[in-house]
């Protein structure tokens, strides 16, 4: 199990979170991961670009996008732009289409990383024979996430199919429907008077209970309290990446 940190894009005090979050890696995190809610107005632009700007200030995390797929950008561009982003990250980049996604658009992409021509037809795209570039670092693709219950499109591809899942202290640790890894996004906070070893104990436990292969822990929103417990419980995460 190896833990990473995930910041939601707002919009307002989205350079503060995108400092903290670039200085995860230096803090012991193995991943830093963007989190575009729905319904929240920000850009696939704002988002790429933040991960861009992650990617560039670290060397060896997993960087991370989940987030709706965007109704103003079209799927090859979509392609073209986590392909770039891929390479520039060095063949780090993990996908998470929220719940929801288009599966037209999906498979659009999926089609263009193979870096071979093909053309579509669909009910919202349609375009003659073309070969999209340039393709991932990673092969056959990026990591691609989603949330328990759907069946992507090519979910039998190999490294198309893992399982992302919010969860909360207390809750059930039932694995979900669908074999393949498991990312949990959990809370990291000193509520209630938890300190580093009571959350880890707490985190130990969902190892134990859930055989989560990667955890992202979200500080919250407040980004004065977010930043304040993403340094005070590095010490613990950088042993548990160790």
């Amino acid at each position: 199990m190896k833990i990473g940190v995930i910041g939601e894009i707002e919009g307002a005090g989205d350079e503060a979170r995108l400092d903290r979050l670039a200085a995860a890696e230096t803090q012991g995190y193995a991943a830093v991961w963007l989190d575009v809610a729905p319904g929240v107005e920000a850009s696939a632009g704002r988002s790429l670009f933040g991960l861009a700007r992650i990617a560039e200030s670290s060397r060896s995390a997993r960087i991370g996008l989940r987030a709706p797929l965007p109704a103003d950008l079209h799927p090859l561009r979509l392609a073209e732009d986590l392909a770039a982003l891929d390479i520039l990250s060095g063949g780090r980049l993990d996908w998470a289409p929220r719940a929801g996604a288009c599966a037209e658009s999906l498979e659009i992409v999926l089609n263009a990383w193979r870096g071979e021509p093909f053309a579509h037809r669909g009910a919202r795209f349609e375009f003659p024979e073309l070969r999209c570039l340039p393709r991932p670092e990673q092969a056959p693709h990026p990591a691609l996430w989603f949330e328990p219950g759907e069946t992507p499109p090519g979910a039998s591809e190999p490294g198309c199919t893992g399982w992302l899942e919010d969860v909360l202290p207390g809750q059930s640790a039932e694995r979900p429907g669908g074999s393949g890894p498991r990312v949990l996004v959990y809370p990291l906070s000193s509520a209630g008077g938890r300190g580093p070893k009571e959350w880890r104990g707490e985190l130990e436990a969902w190892r134990t209970r859930a055989d989560p292969d990667w955890v992202l822990v979200c500080p919250g929103s407040d980004e004065a309290h977010a930043a304040e417990a993403q340094r005070s419980f590095a010490g613990e995460i950088a042993e548990l990446n160790a």
